[in-house]
């Protein structure tokens, strides 16, 4: 009797319904055009007029909200087709860039923001001497690679005024981190989508306005691209002996080994090699070079975040050509003592500091939960956020732990807060730095916890999709937050550089408070004023603080009065009073005034006799 064998058929496998794929190929590509084509009447429907506390989210209008929208769209869209594009995420990506940190650009006729105007006046003292840098002005010129590099620029180009590379230069510049992100993300987590989606977080959560045109913005440029060098082809692996990657694991029949004897094995393991050819890896280290030794004379702090995190990566053997870090640290040693050697000679203050780190928590978070209903929202928002980003990045570095065994990332983020305990004179700008330096890693790490999210369950990436939409509308309300006191207007500007032209070299020339476009030009042939006792700002009290300066020439702006109002609760009207209580002195005169914008010069007395 012949046995038959029966054959069980295996259950076919339910495939998912086919998602439409003509909507995939041309839905994001129109969302895109949508979004770019509505920017037109975002600008027409905005009332810059009625901007208060609340900033700009307030004002924007439908057009301007139904286009971030729309971006958002795009992108999500074209992550979720079956086979995503890069061109196209590339461009979706840009037009999201565009309809959010890009917005205040598209709405708003100049450049905003009092201290990207301050940096031209910076560029402008360069380029008009002849490439001399001014000394004994501001301590900044110690650090002047960025203001010769567009002085540089601007006089190769033939142009005397920066206004359009002010105005465009946020979205250009948020675009580049979010390609170094991208970069970065790559080497650390694989895969394709995940490195867009960790660029749009990092996009998403970052609230930190240190995109301006700055040496700042520069240097988070270069720190991004030593440590995509560092964590893509230089990057290496502690092996043991059996060829497990990162920290052995032992045996299933092994005695368990302490904690420190684990960590000492691991130390004393060498690293594998990069496997790139010699030839490459040496272009690739000298690159990582010429970055590190760019960015000593670029910025104060940007070259103490890179040579912390390459101490790191050097520490646990995560990268080849550990040589960098010598680099990094003689690069910034022999420009310090040398090229910076003004600040250290004549200002010790600023290189010693104070030890006063509570002082500097108070005023960098604390103090600044002031203002309006508006402004205190807004800025608890700037403090919420960077709790849940760290929230979201344990969370990662949980997931990554456990994945492949790796806590380098996490330390990574968490070097910049070294600065925080050091002495230094920042001020309360110290911890958005912190903040932005870490933001890269924090973000990527951010990306695995959301990728284990998803995965566990699928349908939880159409609540990351609203979530997405958002987290960019939350971007446009917490940038946008001081927008009543930090938009600049053509006419002031105009007026500034008026203010210039007729008023003499050695005269002094000073704002009613540090808001508006009121030092970009005249940096080295103009005095910006001296510390008054009891006098932050002139505003603080208007007619003793200026009285007791007695400048040669004032000026006020909108700016200025919205920042009275807004910021420091006083009633509406007050520069225009503070102004006719000058003049009342017979000490001023005013000889120009369009509403709030005035110049006021000081009355010269009659020659004796």
């Amino acid at each position: 009797m012949t046995a038959e064998t029966v054959v069980v058929a295996s259950p076919v496998p339910r495939r998912p319904p086919a998602r439409p794929a003509w909507a995939f190929r041309w839905l994001p590509l129109l969302l895109a055009a949508l979004a770019v084509g509505l920017l037109p009447a975002a600008a027409a429907t905005t009332d810059l007029a009625a901007l208060d506390g609340w900033g700009l989210a307030r004002v924007l209008g439908p057009a301007a909200w139904a286009a971030l929208l729309c971006a958002v769209g795009a992108c999500v869209v074209e992550l979720w087709s079956p086979r995503p594009r890069v061109p196209v995420l590339g461009g979706t990506t840009a037009v999201l860039i565009l309809c959010s940190f890009g917005m205040p650009s598209v709405v708003e006729p100049a450049a905003r923001f009092t201290t990207a105007w301050l940096i031209a006046g910076f560029v402008d003292a360069i380029a008009i001497g002849n490439g001399q840098v001014p000394v004994n002005i501001d301590a900044r010129f110690s650090w002047p690679a960025f203001f010769a590099q567009w002085a540089m620029f601007r006089d190769a180009a033939g142009v005397t005024q920066l206004d359009t590379v002010l105005r465009w230069f946020p979205p250009v510049i948020e675009g580049v981190w979010a390609i170094g992100v991208y970069a970065l993300a790559r080497s650390m987590l694989g895969g394709f989508r995940a490195p867009w989606v960790a660029a749009w977080l990092f996009l998403g959560l970052n609230w930190i306005e240190q995109d301006y045109f700055s040496p700042q913005a520069m240097g988070i440029v270069l720190m991004l691209t030593v440590l995509t060098f560092a964590l893509g082809p230089l990057a290496t692996r502690r092996t043991d002996p059996a060829g497990i990657p990162s920290w052995p694991v032992r045996h299933a029949d092994a005695k368990p080994l302490s904690l420190w004897r684990r960590w000492l094995i691991s130390a004393r393991t060498p690293p594998n090699r990069p496997t790139l050819p010699p030839r490459q890896l040496l272009l690739i280290y000298f690159c990582s070079a010429l970055c590190v030794l760019a960015v000593a004379p670029e910025h104060q702090l940007t070259p103490f975040a890179i040579l912390g995190q390459l101490v790191v990566l050097a520490i646990v053997g995560r990268f080849r050509g550990r040589g960098l870090v010598i680099v990094a640290l003689v690069a910034v040693a022999v420009y310090f003592l040398v090229g910076a050697r003004h600040v250290w000679l004549t200002q010790l203050s600023l290189v010693t500091g104070t030890d006063d780190t509570g002082g500097t928590f108070e005023s960098g978070v604390l103090a600044r939960l002031e203002g309006d209903t508006g402004q205190v929202v807004v800025k608890a928002l700037r403090i919420l956020v960077p709790g849940l980003t760290w929230v979201l990045a344990i969370a990662g570095a949980w997931v990554y732990w456990r994945r492949r065994r790796d806590l380098v990332p996490i330390a990574l983020a968490a070097v910049p807060m070294a600065f925080a305990a050091t002495p230094q004179t920042y001020g309360g700008e110290l911890f958005l730095r912190i903040v932005l330096y870490g933001l890269p890693v924090l973000a990527i790490l951010g990306t695995d916890a959301l990728r284990a999210l998803v995965r566990r369950r699928r349908k939880a990436e159409y609540l990351l999709a609203v979530g997405m939409a958002l987290l960019f509308g939350s971007i446009i309300l917490i940038r946008g937050g001081n927008e009543s006191y930090m938009v600049v207007y053509p006419n002031e500007v105009a007026m500034m550089r008026e203010v210039y032209a007729t008023t003499p070299p050695g005269q002094e020339v000073v704002p009613l408070s540090d808001v508006g476009p009121y030092a970009l030009e005249g940096i080295a042939s103009h005095s910006r004023g001296s510390d008054v006792e009891d006098c932050t700002r002139l505003s603080d009290d208007p007619l003793r603080c200026v009285l007791a300066e007695a400048p040669d020439v004032l000026v006020s702006f909108v700016s200025v009065e919205a920042e009275g109002r807004y910021l420091d609760r006083k009633p509406a009207g007050w520069s225009l009073q503070a102004v006719q209580d000058l003049v009342a002195t017979g000490r001023y005169t005013i000889t120009y005034q369009s509403g709030y914008d005035v110049v006021l010069r000081k009355v010269v007395p009659p020659p004796a006799g």
